[in-house]
């Protein structure tokens, strides 16, 4: 990677970073810079303004975690799926303060003062909701079945998440995985699939 690309990489992670734990209104430049020991003039090289650096922050988080859940859905059943993705997320916030789901949390800040900005987090959460599913389809679920599911576990998954983040206790994931699993064999049985 080239100087400059790390610079604008500094950049994004430390803004990840700032962004989801102490909120994006909470972050200002001059802390980034700060942390990242880049001067002023920098930032400005890099993203035309605070937004457009929050846009390039949902890129990384999806490289991060959308990646990580469309790996853990191929070829794995519900049941699987919901562990590997539990465990992935169990392992990142070990031993940290739990921040939650940076596009909800992100996506709440700035959904009445920024919404086209929380238009771009809204799309997170959307990509999420289609991995659900997609592993729901191939769990067995009919299209209208998976579909409806699919909304009711994001519902459930971030749900669990924002406790866990009011509350700054990682047993939420434990919950929420038990929960999301139980539901879904409780949804086949009502429904007789």
């Amino acid at each position: 990677m080239k100087k400059g690309e790390e610079s604008r990489q500094r950049l994004i992670e430390c803004a990840a970073k700032l962004f989801w734990k102490n909120g994006y209104s909470a972050t200002g430049i001059s802390e980034i810079l700060r942390q990242t020991d880049l001067p002023k003039g920098s930032f400005y090289f890099y993203f035309k303004s605070k937004d457009d650096l929050a846009t390039a922050v949902t890129e990384y988080y999806q490289k991060i975690l959308l990646e990580q859940f469309q790996n853990s859905s191929q070829k794995n059943n519900w049941k699987s799926f919901i562990e590997e993705i539990f465990d992935f997320l169990s392992e990142r916030t070990n031993g940290h303060t739990f921040a939650g789901c940076p596009y909800a949390v992100m996506g709440m800040e700035t959904a009445l003062s920024k919404p086209a900005l929380a238009s771009v987090f809204m799309e997170g959460l959307k990509k999420i909701e289609q991995i659900f599913q997609e592993v729901l389809l191939y769990s067995g679920l009919p299209p209208e079945h998976a579909k409806i599911l699919s909304q009711r576990m994001l519902s459930i998954y971030q749900g669990y998440l924002l406790i866990g983040r009011i509350n700054d206790n990682t047993s939420c994931l434990k919950n929420a995985r038990k929960n999301m699993i139980e539901v879904y064999w409780e949804y086949r049985s009502y429904h007789g699939i």
